[in-house]
C-alpha cells in the first residue's frame, strides 16, 4: 500500500510476548487511539535491528498519549543564564555584609558592578540568555555598597580632620 507514492511501513507489535501484525500506519494509529497499543508496546519493522518501544519511534512520538489521555508534554530546554549576571549578584550580595563589618565591601562591590554591566551588554547581543534580574541585583547592591562606603570615608575623614585641628 502506498501513500503519495511512498511505501507505508508494515509494523509488527508484541502483546503479552506474542508477535502480532503486520499492520500499516493507519491501523497502528487506530490501535494507539483505542489503547490496544501504548508507548511501551514493542514494535518492529523492516530496517530495524531489534524490537523497540513504540515511544522510541520518531514518527509515533507526537501521537502517543499518556495513560490519562493527555498528550505527553514536549521536553523544553531553558535558555542559559548569563554567568556574569550570576557573578554580579553574588559579589553584590557579599559586598553588603562585608561593608557593614569593615570598609572592604568595596573590594567585591566594584567587580559586582563591572560584571553586571558586562552581562547586560552580553544579554543584549544574545537574546537567548537570561539573568537580567541577577545582573540588576548585582549592580544595585554594588553601587549601594560603593555609595555607603564613600559616605563612611567622608564622615571619618572630616572627623579625623577636626581632631587634628
Amino acid at each position: 500500500m502506498t501513500l503519495d507514492g511512498v511505501a507505508m511501513a508494515k509494523w509488527y507489535y508484541s502483546i503479552n510476548g506474542a508477535q502480532q501484525g503486520p499492520v500499516d500506519d493507519e491501523e497502528m494509529r487506530a490501535m494507539l487511539a483505542s489503547g490496544m497499543v501504548h508507548s511501551s508496546t514493542l514494535v518492529w519493522r523492516d530496517g530495524m535491528d531489534a524490537w523497540q518501544p513504540l515511544s522510541s519511534q520518531p514518527e509515533w512520538a507526537t501521537q502517543i498519549a499518556s495513560p490519562m489521555g493527555t498528550p505527553i508534554p514536549a521536553y523544553t530546554v531553558s535558555p542559559p543564564t548569563n554567568g556574569l549576571a550570576i557573578a554580579s549578584m553574588v559579589l553584590g550580595l557579599i559586598s553588603l555584609p562585608v561593608m557593614l563589618g569593615c570598609a572592604f565591601g568595596i573590594l567585591t562591590a566594584i567587580p559586582a558592578v563591572i560584571c553586571g554591566h558586562l552581562s547586560l551588554t552580553q544579554m543584549k547581543q544574545n537574546v537567548f540568555q537570561t539573568g537580567r534580574g541577577f545582573a540588576i541585583t548585582g549592580i544595585v547592591t554594588g553601587y549601594l555598597t560603593i555609595l555607603v562606603t564613600a559616605i563612611f570615608v567622608l564622615i571619618f575623614s572630616f572627623a579625623i580632620a577636626r581632631e587634628i585641628k
